[in-house]
């Protein structure tokens, strides 16, 4: 039954977001700094060594747009199907109902026919 609703009502779990944000904003400029560094400068660059290092940093940049796109499939799973059931939608349904009940009155035992 989890698998049927609508996840665009609900966000994506914290931790998946807190981890990408994480990744994209400290991990990733850090990483290419790093990089950077490590590949020399002066007379000790090596092109071989820059270009194998700006592959890794390219691939890990594509590693989190790739994470990015997981978390889109995750908030809605089904696209822009009508079949989605929205979580959303049935507490506003259930609340109306529940305001529904409680504002109800009984007859009085005046009105009653026999």
């Amino acid at each position: 039954m989890d698998g049927m609703y609508d996840y665009s009502d609900q966000p994506p779990h914290f931790f998946y977001i807190h981890f990408l944000v994480l990744l994209s904003a400290l991990y990733l400029p850090l990483f290419a700094i790093d990089t950077a560094y490590a590949a020399g400068w002066g007379s000790e660059t090596y092109i071989g060594l820059d270009i194998l290092n700006g592959i890794i940093v390219f691939l890990q940049c594509i590693f989190v747009v790739g994470l990015r796109s997981l978390g889109t499939n995750m908030i809605d799973p089904f696209g822009e199907d009508l079949e989605d059931l929205s979580v959303i939608l049935y507490v506003d349904a259930t609340l109306e109902i529940c305001d529904t009940i409680v504002n109800s009155q009984q007859p009085s035992s005046e009105q009653k026919t026999v």
